[in-house]
Formats: structure tokens, C-alpha cells, sequence
């Protein structure tokens, strides 16, 4: 009999508000990358392999919680996106990442860019040390 590999979950699903206040107070010991997703589409689960592969890094075990959760939960607290013509994009299937240092907004990512994605947690965690 074969033998399953028990698959190993990165992101931290949330379901409310409620919950992804928990992560965004001025005291919390990382940063927080929220994946913000269209309940239609769901979460990317090609974004879990790179974020666990991020995560496998010693330099980074410890940096940064990965939550997702449903956009309506943070359209009032993040800025909505803008396109070169300064309409707003609406969300739609590609991921939405914003990241947070101590419950502020640091910045945002639209789609899977990884080099982008981490040059923006680089960034934020420089800015998470400062304040610490």
C-alpha cells in the first residue's frame, strides 16, 4: 500500500473579519501577507507551492504568517487597485496580495509575481525591524 504524503498547508485560511483582526494589531510578531481572493474563483493553488517554497527558506521560516481570506473582508481597509487609466480594477481570478506590518498597509501585488512578491515582503520585513 502505498503511502500518502500528508500535503502541508502554508496559508491560514480565515473566514471573517474577526479572524484577520487577530493578525492585523500594532503587536503582531510578523508580517502579514493577505491573500484576498473572489469567492467564485477561490485561492490559487499554484501561489501555496511558491509561498511554501518562500517559507522553506531559513531566512524566511519566521518572517511573515500567509492568510486568505475572501475580498469582501478587506475591501474597506486596503486601497483599491488602479489601472494606467485610473479605473478601478475590479477583482477578478488573479490573486490580490497585500501585506501588512503591524496592522498598517505596506503594500499591494496584483497576480502571481513572485520576484515582485518577495522584493515587497523584503521591504516590508526591513520596515517590520525598524519599528520593532
Amino acid at each position: 500500500m502505498a503511502s500518502k504524503k500528508k500535503k502541508i498547508q502554508i496559508t491560514i485560511e480565515l473566514k471573517s473579519r474577526e479572524e484577520l483582526n487577530e493578525y492585523l494589531t500594532p503587536t503582531y510578531p510578523k508580517v502579514v501577507v493577505i491573500d484576498a481572493y473572489h469567492p467564485f474563483w477561490g485561492r490559487c493553488d499554484v501561489a501555496e507551492i511558491m509561498l511554501k517554497k518562500f517559507q522553506e527558506e531559513p531566512a524566511n521560516a519566521n518572517k511573515v504568517d500567509w492568510v486568505s481570506i475572501p475580498y469582501e473582508f478587506v475591501a474597506d481597509i486596503v486601497p483599491k487597485e488602479k489601472d494606467e487609466k485610473g479605473e478601478v480594477i475590479p477583482i477578478g481570478s488573479k490573486p490580490r496580495y497585500y501585506i501588512f506590518v503591524k496592522g498598517e498597509y505596506f503594500s499591494f501585488i496584483n497576480g502571481i509575481d513572485f520576484p515582485k512578491l518577495r522584493e515587497e515582503i523584503n521591504k516590508s520585513y526591513a520596515k517590520f525591524e525598524e519599528s520593532s
